[in-house]
């Protein structure tokens, strides 16, 4: 895992050398494999064992060097649900099983502006080699490094029905993910279907008939809580990894959904402006 030193510097202060930093943090189980330095920059490269998942994203690894600088975490800023009431509410039924989908937090937000992402979100995430894409999938994808909860955003407009249902594949189905591969999904494998086809591989791909593009107005956000070894296995058996699989093979904070999807929105309504378009839907 990469983590810039100006970006940790975000959430607590840092008194230690770079080279003293890195020997702390492998003291304490989060191994420092390598420090890069850039023109304005530090980066660790470490490496995050199996069992802290917890370190998968910037905030957690803050909360480590908080310990060792013996400093208070600055969290970063977040939506507070309770003071916005939404000027409409668009309709949306969702379907799903704790069995498979613990938890399934999300809300609406209508009337976006899908563009370039603003330069200091573009040089966050290619400081860690980050391709940016647009505002709002670079929005989920800043989220998701910086509090270790990943997020998806589905084109609204594109949920047939209004109807999201999530359910494990029968086996055979095919499936295109939002970069254009298209896969035939193993039995068991955890998706969402709309009320006429496959949009989503949970915890692993969102799909090409789903996705957030230029043509974008409404979208439906969704925070998740997965079961890791149905992640682990539909994974492996489709050869198929993303930084979201990766976090949900581990183990997710399950107490950290709405908090990822209240620095989404504070991010999103910020940077694509919109207004929020329904409740927030937590079902655990």
């Amino acid at each position: 895992m990469l983590a810039p030193l100006s970006w940790l510097k975000e959430y607590v202060d840092i008194k230690l050398t770079p080279e003293k930093l890195g020997e702390r943090l492998t003291e304490v189980g989060l191994g420092c494999e390598k420090i890069e330095k850039t023109k304005d920059d530090v980066i660790f490269d470490l490496e995050i064992t199996p069992n802290r998942p917890d370190c998968l994203s910037m905030l957690g690894v803050a909360r480590e060097i908080a310990a060792i600088e013996r400093n208070d975490i600055k969290l970063p800023k977040l939506m507070d649900f309770k003071s916005v009431k939404p000027k409409k509410t668009l309709p949306l039924k969702i379907t799903t099983n704790s069995e498979i989908n613990p938890r399934f937090t999300g809300i609406i937000i209508d009337n976006i502006k899908v563009a370039d992402s603003p330069d200091w979100l573009k040089k966050k995430l290619e400081s860690i080699g980050q391709r940016p894409i647009n505002n709002i999938v670079d929005i989920t994808n800043l989220v998701m490094l910086e509090l270790g909860n990943p997020i998806h955003a589905f084109d609204y407009d594109k949920i047939k029905g209004a109807s999201m249902k999530v359910h494990q594949a029968s086996g055979g189905e095919k499936f295109t993910s939002v970069d254009g591969i298209s896969y035939h999904l193993p039995k068991g494998a955890v998706v969402i279907s709309d009320a006429e086809r496959i949009i989503d591989l949970c915890g692993i791909k969102g799909g090409e008939n789903s996705g957030t593009y230029d043509s974008t107005k409404t979208i439906f956000l969704r925070v998740p809580i997965e079961i890791p070894s149905l992640i682990r296995k539909t994974s492996q058996s489709l050869g198929l990894r993303s930084e979201a699989s990766s976090i949900f093979e581990r183990g997710v904070n399950a107490g950290g959904a709405v908090e990822a999807l209240a620095r989404t929105v504070e991010l999103i309504l910020e940077i694509a402006g919109g207004e929020l378009a329904s409740p927030l839907y937590d079902i655990k």
